[in-house]
């Protein structure tokens, strides 16, 4: 069984970073990845603000370091890693392709966006349920879109949308906008958006296609928004999966990590959007991976 200083699980950007951060620091190092490395940021051609500070397209941002990564002569493992065990001088990670030991283990897992759990969402997805402004959005062209939602992803797919769609309606439940200022503000002075407040979506509605999302408001108002599309930024679902039961997590189901990101468990670290309090930022995935691996070597 081939051994490693570090296993990192997971090659979304924080993965990616630890990975790069590990084998500069000498270690030797492998990466296990289900899907295309990248994560949620794939999804995303306009990042803002980038590593830099300036605006980076995702597929070519975590293209590129993956590519650096393999090119410095990390290992990637291409599947799934499905059991995660403690022995006594580290842990043994199971995946398809085989057991491999490590001293110290990166949960780098990352999340998925949350559903909004209402009627007509799974029955939609994919016939104007959507997840991503630059991957559908021109399909919608000319129509209208809704966007639910108050924090930064969802100001941002919706400036996005309005490149592709003819108006977006930004549905959330509060009064104001949890999003970034700047983003709040290009909203704001966009004319093809109509931010609504106070509204909750309970439903969507239509044929073959999507054709509205049913809302209640604050009040007990309901009305009836017709769309041809809906685009749901209501937050991350971690992915915990592969996590040992006994880890602690907090009331969304993150991983709550020491600020080195040590879990619960020695020699088992978290980074980015699967640890407890992770801001969502890069530079915060920057932040996470940089303390773990001060804390390894």
């Amino acid at each position: 069984m081939d051994s490693f200083d570090v296993v990192i699980v997971g090659q979304g950007y924080a993965g990616l970073k630890a990975a790069a951060l590990a084998g500069a620091r000498g270690l030797k190092v492998n990466t296990i990845e289900q899907m295309m490395p990248g994560g949620l940021v794939m999804s995303i051609n306009d990042l803002e603000p980038g590593p830099d500070g300036n605006p980076a397209c995702g597929p070519e941002l975590t293209g590129d370091m993956a590519m650096t990564n393999m090119d410095s002569g990390i290992e990637m493992v291409c599947d799934a890693a499905t059991s995660l065990e403690q022995t006594a001088d580290g842990w043994v990670i199971e995946t398809g392709s085989g057991p491999m030991k490590a001293k110290n283990v990166i949960l780098a897992t990352g999340g998925s966006l949350r559903k909004l759990g209402v009627p007509g969402e799974a029955e939609f997805e994919g016939r104007g349920v959507s997840s991503c402004a630059d991957c559908d959005g021109p399909i919608y062209g000319g129509k209208d879109a809704v966007v639910i939602g108050s924090g930064d992803a969802a100001f941002q797919e919706a400036n996005a949308l309005t490149h592709y769609v003819a108006a977006v309606t930004v549905v959330m439940r509060g009064d104001a906008p949890k999003a970034r200022a700047e983003f709040v503000e290009r909203v704001n002075a966009n004319p093809a958006i109509t931010v609504l407040s106070g509204y909750e979506v309970t439903e969507i509605v239509g044929d073959k296609v999507v054709s509205a999302v049913k809302l209640k408001g604050a009040d007990g108002s309901e009305k009836e928004l017709p769309c041809a599309a809906v685009f749901a930024f209501v937050g991350i679902e971690p992915a915990t999966e592969l996590a040992p039961a006994e880890l602690e997590r907090d009331a969304g189901g993150a991983i709550v990590t020491a600020d080195n990101g040590q879990t619960s468990l020695p020699g088992l670290y978290a980074v980015g959007a699967v640890r407890s309090g992770f801001g969502g930022k890069l530079s915060d995935a920057d932040v996470d991976a940089e303390k773990v691996l001060a804390a390894i070597a």
